[in-house]
């Protein structure tokens, strides 16, 4: 892993947060970008950016699509914040990316729990804030729970 790609991939993660903050979408070129990216390193070097082989990527991916569709069918979050959590999967390999939504998941419980304090319980939740935040979490915190 080049030492560099954690720092660029945290920029990543807070521009796309940045963006559904402030135009409530996941701008699809930049999860177009990243992905372009993993999978030419993945096809180049054999690894992600992170180090995860084509086994754990393709499943972090798997299960990124996986946790969160219910969410998108249900009608809580769209189709470019599930689109999102697969890219991130993709990215972390599928350890990493466990964690992540893990993280991810209680983030966005705080932000609903929040939003229902606030009195509004129906307010549209910029959802890639919270998979922002678990993905810089198990990037600059570690694993904390999965090896």
């Amino acid at each position: 892993m080049l030492p560099l790609l954690p720092w660029l991939l945290a920029l990543w993660a807070l521009g796309v947060a940045a963006w559904d903050v402030r135009y409530r979408r996941v701008p699809h070129a930049a999860l177009i970008a990243a992905a372009a990216v993993a999978l030419v390193l993945l096809v180049a070097r054999g690894q992600g950016p992170l180090g995860a082989g084509w086994a754990s990527s393709a499943a972090g991916a798997a299960l990124g699509l996986a946790l969160w569709l219910p969410g998108y069918r249900q009608h809580r979050l769209g189709a470019g914040d599930v689109k999102l959590a697969g890219c991130i999967g993709l990215l972390l390999g599928v350890a990493a990316a466990a964690e992540a939504m893990l993280y991810a998941a209680l983030l966005l419980g705080l932000m609903a729990a929040g939003a229902r304090l606030a009195r509004r319980p129906q307010a549209r939740l910029p959802a890639a804030v919270a998979f922002a935040g678990g993905m810089l979490l198990r990037l600059f915190g570690g694993p904390q729970w999965i090896g």
